[in-house]
């Protein structure tokens, strides 16, 4: 549901502001996304410079046969734990609500 443009005082039109789910999703994606990013970045650091990743066997099978799909692959899934890890602080401390709305100034 999208606010409709409104008349302030001065004949001045604001223009139509997103609407809360929008700008829910994009504080979802800073607050949870971008932190599980760099996160993901900085343990795959640390992981493949401790560990060969032709030395990582998973249920018997090898991780992949390249370096560079394993540390793809290593990438993508500290990525997945660190957002799973974000996402449950998220709705831990913002709850599943709606945010409320901003106040609006009466201007006088």
């Amino acid at each position: 549901m999208s606010a409709a443009p409104t008349q302030r005082e001065g004949g001045a039109v604001d223009e139509a502001r997103p609407s809360i789910g929008g700008r829910r999703l994009g504080r979802f994606m800073m607050q949870v996304l971008w932190p599980a990013f760099l996160m993901a970045i900085v343990a795959e650091g640390l992981f493949f410079s401790m560990i060969d990743p032709h030395e990582l066997v998973i249920v018997g099978l090898h991780l992949a046969d390249s370096r560079e799909a394993a540390y793809t692959v290593g990438f993508f899934l500290f990525w997945l734990l660190f957002a799973c890890s974000s996402g449950i602080t998220y709705l831990l401390s913002h709850g599943m609500e709606e945010p409320p709305s901003p106040p609006r100034g009466d201007g006088g």
